[in-house]
């Protein structure tokens, strides 16, 4: 039962594809790189709004191996500047949360929460660093990322890694974003051997009041989120 949380992680962590080439990204529509720095400054302009978010969210990961997609359900919970939560609730229970510098992973089985050891905490540090910044729409990042936009019904923000130690794992993902350009609809993180894992957002509720507790990292078992 303890490889799940890790295989969640590697969700975000260790993802790879064959092509550079973003499965679900229409090229015709590319964003001339002229307009591209004014729409980030556009759209970070527009996130910085979000000191705090709840949302819930559902993730499709699909394999060739397999017929059918692995389908996942859970939320994520984020609070200026640097505080993530990330858990499943369906079909298993796991829980990743990030509070500065600190690290706590759960999972639960034989009817009970477990801790789990972070072996592996500078990576999920700079892979969840990652997603922080971009929930506050910090993606002009050019040291890291070749960075490119389509727009199609809405905007997505295509992230190529530029390091070759981060290539190995993650080759792009995608991020789309919602109609009004101010928070992220869903991200695509595009896999070796034509997999890839889509995170959708949705029932979204921003600048609510999220009590601190929440990014505890307790000895027995993640605080309890009662609200969902």
């Amino acid at each position: 039962m303890r490889f799940k949380i890790i295989y969640i992680v590697s969700v975000f962590t260790y993802a790879v594809l064959l092509t550079l080439t973003p499965v679900f990204a229409n090229q015709d529509f590319s964003i001339p790189e002229d307009q591209l720095n004014q729409l980030l400054m556009d759209i970070e302009s527009n996130f910085s709004e979000i000191k705090t978010l709840r949302t819930k969210l559902k993730q499709e990961k699909s394999i060739p191996i397999f017929s059918e997609k692995i389908l996942s359900k859970g939320f994520c919970i984020f609070k200026s500047p640097d505080r993530l939560r990330l858990e499943f609730t369906e079909p298993f229970k796991s829980s990743l949360i990030i509070n500065g510098n600190q690290v706590f992973q759960y999972e639960f089985f034989d009817g009970s929460w477990h801790k789990l050891s972070t072996g592996n905490k500078e990576i999920l540090l700079m892979i969840m660093g990652n997603i922080t910044s971009w929930l506050k729409g910090r993606f002009n990042d050019q040291n890291l990322y070749k960075i490119s936009a389509l727009k199609n019904e809405n905007v997505t923000i295509i992230l190529i890694p530029k390091a070759d130690e981060f290539k190995k794992y993650i080759t792009s993902f995608e991020l789309g974003l919602n109609s009004t350009l101010d928070g992220l609809d869903h991200i695509i993180i595009n896999e070796r051997k034509h997999t890839y894992t889509k995170i959708q957002f949705y029932n979204d509720e921003i600048n609510i009041k999220i009590p601190d507790t929440l990014f505890y990292g307790r000895k027995d078992a993640p605080t309890p989120v009662l609200q969902w």
